[in-house]
């Protein structure tokens, strides 16, 4: 079983096993260190250190997940003394945080252990960010936006958002499987299906109308946790932006 640098860990069991009447001097010992909070789709690692082997042993970590058991490790080790991390990953749950299981068992021709303990599995939450190519836009303008998607590392995420839609800031509306655009009426303007972030990255466009509805909207990136993220911008005639004043001059009698 070979040596590999241990990962940063932020939380950890620690699992200290004895086989019984040796000096603890001499004595075998067993430790265990991996997450208390595992999350999905993400690197994470089991460490194991044995001390003072007197023989040879079969390692066995698993997991207890979504009803089958998966094995961590599954290893013999001939060292007297090892020290080894083993990365693992696991998939997606069906619900957004769970509370399992993890199995480690040592066996041996004179020793044998075995101990399980509970973890929590938290799907992996990525970060969202949308971005439109300029805060003002004039009627007939194309709105040009991206949306970015970064795991807990900031690295780029291949990512499915349900739903991409433009909105006034005063409408909410949710669906699963479209992308759509509404003007401050409610009138929807356009629509996507599923939109698909490859490498972290998805780029976006729509054309205003000539005479749109002139107001605020948001560009909305809908998570398939049900978690929205908004941008604003604004569709204005900011080039004409005197053209409704009129102007009165009063010549004073007699002047």
């Amino acid at each position: 079983m070979g040596k590999n640098g241990s990962g940063k860990l932020n939380i950890f069991i620690l699992l200290f096993f004895l086989s019984g009447n040796a000096s603890p001097i001499t004595e075998p010992q067993y430790m265990v260190l991996l997450p208390f909070l595992i999350h999905t789709d993400s690197p994470e690692k089991i460490c194991v250190q044995l001390t003072h082997l007197n023989e040879s042993v079969m390692l066995n970590a698993a997991i207890e997940y979504q009803g089958e058991n998966r094995s961590l490790i599954d290893d013999v080790v001939l060292e007297k003394d090892v020290f080894t991390c083993i990365p693992f990953t696991i998939p997606k749950s069906r619900s957004q945080s769970t509370v399992t299981f993890i199995t480690v068992t040592v066996k041996g021709e004179t020793l044998q252990f075995r101990n399980r303990k509970s973890v929590l599995v938290k799907n992996s939450e990525s970060l969202v960010f949308v971005q439109t190519d300029k805060p003002v836009y004039k009627p007939g303008q194309t709105v040009l936006f991206r949306i970015v998607s970064l795991d807990e590392n900031f690295h780029p995420l291949n990512e499915v958002l349900p739903l991409v839609y433009i909105e006034p800031h005063t409408v909410l509306t949710i669906s699963l499987w479209s992308h759509y655009l509404q003007d401050p009426k409610k009138n929807r303007l356009y629509q996507w299906s599923r939109a698909e972030l490859k490498e972290g990255l998805i780029q976006l466009s729509f054309n205003l109308t000539t005479e749109p509805i002139q107001g605020t909207y948001s560009v909305v990136a809908q998570k398939a946790s049900g978690k929205t993220i908004q941008h604003p911008f604004s569709v204005e005639e900011y080039g004409n932006c005197c053209s409704n004043f009129s102007f009165l001059a009063a010549i004073p009698v007699g002047a």
